[in-house]
């Protein structure tokens, strides 16, 4: 095992990354987040014993956090994820996959200075932005929001019951927060091969409220073997499942059978959602699923013409 510039001081903001054979992106997203004029972070990388030229390249980098060791069982990259959390000292996690970029070079100043002034927000996402495997810029998902914004900290649950939105690596988080809802390595974790997928559910349905910051947060590349491509199957199963689960939360929410609850970024109930409140849920719910599937047929028809 190797470690490289393990300090003791505390960061405000911790990103935490894994990779494996890495070498072709790593400087690229390191590079990223070193532009960041934000300065009180620290960038945690766990490497599973990589044999490319990653470690060469990440011994260019004093300033980067660093351990490599091979994990071992069926899930190596959320096993990775945890180590690196479980080395960071940060108040607010940003998780990142090492072939991603961060974007906007104020990033993290805008999450950290939300996340402070706002103790009930737990949360803060922006866009995402494809790049090719050669970092060509690609699709820039849900450009409407710049703007137009999405609904914004508790008005948000409407919209996610409705349309299943979720983040990915555009976003940041509470400690606290992303340690209770971050997928674990457990079997009877269904979503522990999708981590940001159970992310997304534990956090909408534990109430934890987001907060929307309108830019371009971060580049997510696709390449060849990547977790998508090679579990695809796998993962169209588990998105089918959160879909499933989020419906569910829908229906016995919107009838009564539950009740939701809201926190704030200590976990701490704030507000109970009252059945005089639930008309005006089930209004927003219908509105937002309509405007979602007029979204997609405008879109059908628009490759239908393109093709």
């Amino acid at each position: 095992m190797s470690a490289e510039n393990i300090n003791i001081e505390k960061s405000k903001i911790s990103v935490i990354s894994f990779c494996l054979n890495s070498g072709a992106f790593l400087r690229e997203t390191i590079e990223s987040v070193l532009k960041q004029t934000y300065k009180n972070y620290e960038l945690i990388i766990k490497d599973g014993g990589s044999t490319d030229d990653t470690l060469e390249i990440l011994k260019e980098y004093p300033q980067v956090k660093w351990v490599s060791e091979k994990e071992y069982g069926d899930n190596p990259i959320l096993d990775a994820i945890w180590q690196s959390f479980y080395m960071s000292r940060g108040e607010y996690i940003i998780f990142l996959a090492i072939s991603d970029c961060i974007v906007d070079q104020q990033w993290f100043r805008r999450c950290v200075e939300t996340l402070d002034m706002d103790t009930e927000i737990s949360w803060v996402w922006g866009l995402p932005q494809n790049i090719t495997e050669d970092s060509k810029i690609d699709k820039l998902w849900f450009a409407e929001f710049l703007e137009q914004h999405p609904p914004q900290k508790m008005d948000f649950l409407s919209y996610w019951l409705a349309t299943g939105h979720f983040v990915e690596s555009n976003a940041c988080f509470r400690r606290s927060v992303f340690e209770t809802c971050f997928p674990t390595n457990q079997p009877d974790d269904p979503f522990r091969f999708h981590s940001t997928i159970g992310l997304n559910y534990r956090l909408n349905t534990m109430g934890y409220i987001p907060f929307f910051i309108p830019t371009v947060s971060y580049f997510g590349r696709a390449h060849e073997h990547q977790l998508q491509q090679i579990r695809q199957n796998l993962l169209d199963s588990i998105m089918k499942l959160y879909d499933y689960n989020r419906i569910k939360y829908r229906k016995e929410f919107l009838s009564e059978k539950i009740i939701h609850r809201f926190r704030d970024g200590n976990s701490k109930v704030i507000h109970e959602v009252g059945k005089n409140e639930l008309r005006d849920y089930r209004k927003k719910v219908l509105m937002y699923r309509l405007k979602a599937k007029l979204r997609r047929d405008l879109q059908k028809l628009m490759d239908h013409i393109r093709y």
